[in-house]
């Protein structure tokens, strides 16, 4: 049996949740702390995004303000979540490569989740590990988990959520929608499951606590002893507080607002996604910064951090961005979790090689395309021949919103966008759903058109994958206006559903389509 802490801190900010986190991890890896059991809980409630996250990308900011949640970073990788005060955190903390953490980082993951399903499914229920990193009841997720390694520390935890407050989810967290697996239609609150919900009845908080720590020790064979924080850890809780409240701790992967402009690509990997910023010097030849985010792990904590240093001063030619990322991830002693080392390159590469759209369209414009299927070069050598277009930038009360078709009355951007497709030779489609889109690429495909058209980048992170099985190639430009995922309606808009009006980036998708082609 291997001795662990069991420590429960009760409520606290987010701010000294993190900070602890920290703390206990380093120490532990130093041998200055024991190893420990830890349940946490925030209050009030706080919205946190992963440590590769830009936090205004993934939470709605004013209403976090708007409703007292306070915001965060987690020192952990994944993606956003709510944290409530009815929801519990439970932590493991030990020196990497012992006790949990013998074998490696997937190994450990799956032993420790394994055996909190087993707590779990002590209170009445079936609770099971779904890689790569959910317990969840009747393929619901119950709990999310995710881990670091911080200077020879590691920590893995888990949120276990408890009374149903889905509508505040919603609310909080931007792209709500984004976090389901590839190709499920169902609605958040069907992909979540609520411990009260599965079992009918109030859950105290105590037995919550109970079952989990039984299942954690039986399955991992630890032996738990009570305790409390050290002075030497409360003195060190109160020097790094101060830098887990800070303005630069919560926008550590945020955009310099100096430099707006960037050279950015995105991967939808099978467990993850990617977002990589690149930045050149004046000549546009080598890069000068570069910023990675995104929902994926890494171990240990530097890796991503180091991964952007090794970038600094390489030819921003794809080839060489991407031979960089390779050997770097090769030879690093650690790895990603969620994004493989062929899509970190991919990302990278694709990122560098969109200078060839910056120098011809700048680089603002440039930063706003998607495209699928093609390379830059390759997306301004061809004509396209199909003009795809959202039903949602149609008026909500037009006769014509849920058809594919127009009426060209001259009161929504329609009207412009099919005189454009009749100036160019462009075949205007009113997107109704996902599934119209994918019937229209399918079309593109086996006639063997390009396509150019317009959707908001929620869409198309979501998505990503799907349209690149169609085997279709175009390219999307980035709506500019409030998203049905920024509203939080991103499924009925899936289904063709949507109430209100988006509006088309019409100028850029008139440029993109008089460039296109003329290579």
């Amino acid at each position: 049996m291997t001795r662990f802490r069991l420590l429960d801190t009760g409520l606290l900010t987010a701010a000294e949740n993190m900070a602890l986190d920290e703390v206990l991890t380093r120490r532990a890896g130093a041998g200055l702390s024991p190893p420990t059991l830890r349940f946490l809980r925030f209050s009030p409630d706080a919205a946190l995004v992963g440590y590769h996250q830009e936090a205004e990308r993934e939470l709605r900011l004013d209403y976090c303000a708007r409703e007292g949640i306070e915001v965060n970073r987690r020192v952990t990788g994944g993606g956003a979540l709510l944290f409530q005060e009815s929801a519990l955190g439970w932590e493991l903390i030990a020196p990497w490569g012992q006790g949990p953490f013998a074998g490696g980082f997937s190994a450990a993951l799956e032993r420790i989740c394994l055996a909190a399903a087993q707590g779990l499914s002590r209170l009445g229920i079936e609770a099971c590990f779904r890689p790569r990193n959910d317990i969840e009841v009747d393929g619901r997720k119950v709990s999310g988990t995710g881990g670091m390694v911080l200077e020879n520390g590691a920590l893995f935890q888990g949120t276990v959520l408890v009374t149903n407050q889905i509508e505040r989810f919603l609310k909080a967290l931007r792209v709500p929608v984004e976090k389901l697996k590839r190709r499920e239609i169902e609605s958040l609150m069907e992909r979540m499951a609520f411990l009260e919900d599965l079992l009918g009845r109030p859950l105290p908080m105590a037995e919550l606590k109970d079952a989990l720590a039984t299942g954690l020790a039986q399955g991992l064979g630890l032996s738990l002893e009570p305790g409390e924080l050290t002075s030497g850890e409360r003195e060190e809780l109160a020097q790094r507080l101060p830098y887990f409240r800070s303005e630069k701790w919560l926008k550590l992967k945020s955009i310099p607002s100096d430099r707006p402009a960037w050279l950015r690509h995105y991967v939808q990997g099978e467990g993850g996604s990617m977002r990589v910023h690149l930045w050149l010097d004046r000549r546009g030849a080598r890069v000068q910064k570069a910023l990675i985010s995104g929902d994926f792990f890494a171990r240990p904590q530097r890796l991503v951090p180091d991964l952007e240093a090794a970038l600094m001063g390489v030819k921003a030619q794809p080839e060489e961005l991407r031979r960089v990322v390779e050997e770097f991830l090769a030879n690093a002693s650690g790895e990603l979790v969620g994004i493989t080392p062929q899509e970190a390159a991919r990302a990278v590469a694709e990122a560098g090689a969109r200078l060839v759209l910056a120098r011809e369209l700048g680089q603002e414009d440039a930063a706003e395309l998607f495209l699928v299927n093609l390379t830059p070069d390759q997306a301004l050598a061809q004509k396209p021949a199909w003009l795809l277009l959202p039903y949602c930038s149609k008026p909500p009360d037009c006769d014509y919103r849920y058809v594919p078709d127009c009426g060209v009355c001259g009161e929504c951007q329609f009207t412009q966008m099919i005189a454009l497709g009749e100036e160019l030779g462009l075949k205007p489609v009113s997107i109704q759903s996902f599934e119209h889109l994918m019937e229209n690429l399918a079309l593109i495909h086996q006639e063997g058109g390009w396509f150019l058209g317009s959707c908001c980048e929620a869409f198309y992170a979501k998505h990503q994958r799907e349209m690149e099985d169609s085997g279709a190639q175009g390219v999307l430009v980035n709506l500019d206006s409030t998203t049905c995922y920024d509203l939080g309606k991103g499924m009925a808009a899936y289904a063709g559903h949507f109430d209100n009006q988006t509006e088309m980036n019409i100028a850029l998708i008139e440029k993109v389509a008089r460039r296109m082609g003329h290579a």
